[in-house]
């Protein structure tokens, strides 16, 4: 009789074990984890990789606006790189789809913000608009 007891006993404290061990499991993946022992610490540096990619992209923005109010970009340099900032938008979007941007997502889309960094600085210094700005001609600007 005693070892029935002591034999449901453990039973019950086994499935409650069990169950402790499955919400703890679901609580770490609603957080954006994987199940592995760091995956604080993966949702943590995702958030941070999350936040320079966005400031960095806001400079951006912020540098072609500046550069269509100047006059030092054209309508077809505008329109090409505001197409270059909504892939890059894009490539962040499906990279996080996962709720996870990893260090390789991160040094892809670092890497696409260097050349659309490079191509906004190229194109605000084109000298071509300014010496064709008072030509009669300028079927082209």
């Amino acid at each position: 009789m005693k070892s029935n007891l002591i034999k449901k006993t453990l039973g019950v404290l086994t499935l409650g074990a069990l169950g402790l061990m499955a919400t703890g499991a679901q609580a770490d993946w609603d957080r954006g984890g994987y199940g592995h022992g760091q995956s604080g610490h993966a949702y943590q540096q995702s958030q941070m990789f999350s936040q320079q990619i966005n400031a960095r992209q806001d400079r951006q923005m912020e540098r072609i606006q500046a550069g269509k109010r100047e006059g030092s970009l054209r309508r077809a340099e505008f329109r090409e790189l505001m197409h270059e900032q909504r892939e890059i938008r894009a490539m962040e979007r499906y990279f996080s789809a996962d709720g996870v941007i990893d260090a390789r997502e991160f040094k892809r889309l670092d890497h696409a913000l260097d050349i659309a960094s490079h191509n906004i600085k190229v194109e605000k210094q084109d000298d071509r608009q300014a010496r064709n700005a008072y030509d009669p001609n300028r079927r082209f600007n």
